[in-house]
């Protein structure tokens, strides 16, 4: 059976980054050590460049600018891969203050309340899909990524992530031809952690962890642990997401708001020994790591509309 559905990201994200804001800055109010923020722009401030539904092109199409244009450039991207429908020329609306962008395929709304943003992302992959989805076959994604703050894994003591989220909804469209192996809808936040270190000969070499938050399959998602396969351009990387109960209690298929604050980083170190027991980074040690870009949004290799909120967002490293 299928456990996980295999990645589509950009090549170039892995080695290019963008220009960063101010934010990007150590942060010292922590009074008994120094903290980075590895994750930035949480507040969607500099814009975020749209990208197509192609994962062959990644070039930036249009620069989606939320709650107003910076002179800085945008941190985050918005990948559409796999997707017929694109967001490309768009007009934003605004409802109840939410700046919503929407299509026939999918619909993503940003909200500033309290001092964060309130993000809505969904997917109507009844839209997508003429027949059920086949094996070796695309899939629909609606991601948000960014090249983060570089910091080599040895010069942490503690990683502190934060999100909230709650689903609204995932509805089956699939009847009888839903088919576990193949479909589902799934999110995921993934973390790119790769060797940047010019005299290692594994230099460029990496593999994801993920922090799981939702599989329509599974109310409690299991660690998983294994290549990243399953359609041809996938990165054959090796993949360890940690399981949902060392992260949070509850199920977001019980639709309610789940917290997430965790200190990540012994089970960051222990992926990262995992995929060398395995044979993966074989000329790549942990102080040539460092966490270079992540990633979340949906996934759907199946005929499933939904619906999810997210809010809080942070990636906090403290350093030693």
């Amino acid at each position: 059976m299928l456990k996980n559905i295999s990645l589509i990201f950009l090549i170039n994200l892995l080695i290019v980054g963008n220009c960063k804001s101010q934010s990007s800055t150590i942060d010292t109010n922590d009074k008994n050590a120094n903290t980075i923020k590895i994750i930035t722009d949480n507040l969607f401030r500099d814009g975020i460049n749209l990208l197509g539904i192609s994962s062959s092109d990644p070039r930036p199409i249009e620069v989606l600018y939320p709650f107003g244009k910076t002179n800085l450039q945008p941190i985050w991207k918005m990948p559409q891969w796999g997707s017929i429908f694109n967001l490309q020329g768009v007009k934003p609306e605004i409802k109840d203050d939410s700046v919503i962008y929407k299509n026939e395929g999918k619909k993503v709304s940003f909200l500033l309340k309290n001092g964060e943003a309130i993000v809505n992302m969904e997917v109507y992959a009844s839209k997508e899909y003429l027949t059920p989805r086949k094996e070796g076959e695309s899939w629909p994604h609606l991601l948000l990524e960014q090249k983060t703050n570089s910091i080599k894994l040895v010069n942490l003591k503690k990683l502190t992530y934060n999100i909230d989220a709650k689903l609204n909804y995932a509805v089956n469209k699939m009847g009888e031809d839903y088919n576990p192996g193949l479909h589902t809808c799934q999110i995921t936040v993934y973390l790119l952690v790769q060797n940047n270190n010019n005299q290692s000969t594994g230099r460029g070499d990496y593999f994801w962890f993920g922090l799981p938050l939702y599989d329509y399959r599974y109310r409690n998602l299991e660690e998983y642990g294994a290549q990243d396969l399953g359609k041809e351009d996938a990165t054959k990387k090796y993949i360890l997401n940690v399981a949902s109960e060392t992260l949070f209690s509850g199920s977001l298929h019980d639709k309610q708001w789940i917290s997430i604050n965790k200190d990540i980083y012994p089970q960051l170190l222990a992926a990262f020994n995992q995929a060398k027991e395995k044979g993966y980074l074989k000329t790549s040690s942990i102080s040539d790591m460092s966490i270079e870009s992540t990633n979340l949004g949906w996934e759907v290799p199946g005929t499933f509309d939904c619906s999810i909120q997210l809010k809080g967002l942070k990636l906090i490293g403290t350093t030693k």
